[in-house]
């Protein structure tokens, strides 16, 4: 098993000035130099058996901080170097959408359909990115550091999580930011994405939780949506055959779904990394829908921590659904699953939840779902108190 902390370099007077920075291979400025000096703190009681930079001088510097202090080399990967950001290089946002009105907005909506002008083509970086992350990591053991960029990072997240290419800009990256990770037998999976409480104040009474449990709200429904389809891909086994992933729940039906229920999201780095829906039926009765996490985020605790949100909402005597003028405490919560899902079963038994007695009547009273579906359907519930 490899552990691997990806990070990304510490600043220099281009991120400071908030210009596009690729090719143009600066040093790090005085504050970069000073928080790849906190990274060396950070890392200093902490075994490393490999630090790795791209090859350019902001990475190397940040990543030299941390080597010098573990008597380790430095050794430099140049397809992990950042995208050349062509004719954008060394521009503000604002400059850029003055000097190619609707380019940066359409890139940055989705790399993959627009080319920078002079710049590196989005596919052919992001192949190159993969290309590096596969040359460190197919023979690296232990833990390892790797400093890299900004968009190199996104592209190895987004590739992990196996996010839409459109969604691969949207992993949000602090200055130096680090991001666990765990590559076993090929497979990797993500621990946490843009952890900086190295350059915070220690919190009292311990870390901040990684990933946040946030109510969602319609402008949510884009990221929702992916989880949701995700989530049809590894159903689609056990659906058979005719069942096809592409097609299950379009956006408008899950605008629809969000207006009978309240979703909540697991969220880290700026993405939608697992969902829960919690839908009032009757003054107390509540059913748990759409429960999904990504498979490079589970086993993290998330589907728990989900729960545990969904159940304290529930719980709550100012719970309501607009839709139905539905307002009261739930003392019944009902969740639905595949009987062939052994994972989920065994997941809300092991939150207190039992296998109902009548699972084909409470299906078809609470779950507007065709009658094929509802028969390979089993319900368990948990007991909420009055």
């Amino acid at each position: 098993m490899l552990k691997v902390t990806l990070a990304r370099h510490a600043e220099t007077i281009w991120n400071e000035q908030l210009r596009y920075i690729g090719r143009t291979d600066l040093d790090l400025s005085p504050l970069g130099r000073n928080n790849a000096e906190l990274l060396a703190d950070h890392f200093r009681d902490v075994r490393l058996d490999a630090v790795y930079a791209s090859d350019m001088k902001r990475a190397g510097q940040t990543a030299g901080a941390v080597a010098q202090t573990h008597g380790l080399p430095v050794q430099r990967e140049p397809l992990l170097n950042e995208i050349d950001f062509g004719a954008w290089e060394g521009l503000t946002h604002k400059e850029i959408a003055a000097a190619y009105p609707g380019t940066v907005e359409k890139w940055l909506a989705d790399p993959f359909t627009v080319d920078i002008p002079g710049g590196e083509p989005w596919p052919v970086f992001a192949d190159r990115v993969r290309r590096g992350w596969e040359n460190i990591t197919r023979s690296a053991r232990g833990h390892i550091l790797i400093v890299t960029h900004a968009g190199c990072i996104k592209a190895i997240l987004g590739r992990i999580m196996e996010l839409d290419g459109a969604m691969w800009w949207n992993v949000y990256q602090d200055k130096g930011a680090l991001n666990h990770i765990v590559v076993d037998r090929g497979s990797a999976r993500i621990i946490r994405i843009n952890d900086i409480d190295y350059r915070r104040t220690k919190i009292p009474g311990g870390e901040r939780e990684p990933y946040a449990i946030e109510r969602c709200d319609i402008e949510g429904a884009p990221k929702i949506h992916f989880v949701i389809r995700k989530a049809a891909v590894a159903y689609a086994p056990i659906m058979g055959p005719g069942f096809d992933a592409e097609k299950y729940m379009s956006p408008a039906e899950l605008e629809a779904e969000m207006g009978r229920m309240t979703f909540y999201a697991a969220v880290n780095g700026g993405l939608v990394v697992g969902v829960m829906g919690l839908e009032l039926v009757e003054n107390n009765v509540a059913l748990v829908r759409h429960a999904y996490v990504l498979p490079a985020c589970q086993r993290l605790g998330l589907g728990g921590r989900l729960l545990s949100r969904v159940e304290a909402e529930a719980r709550s005597p100012e719970l309501d659904n607009a839709a139905d003028g539905v307002l009261g405490r739930v003392s019944r919560l009902l969740v639905g699953t595949y009987a062939d899902n052994a994972g989920a079963t065994a997941f809300y038994k092991k939150h207190g939840f039992k296998s109902s007695a009548d699972p084909q009547a409470l299906l078809a009273k609470y779950w507007d779902i065709p009658r094929d579906q509802a028969s390979r359907s089993i319900v368990l519930e948990k007991d909420l108190g009055a």
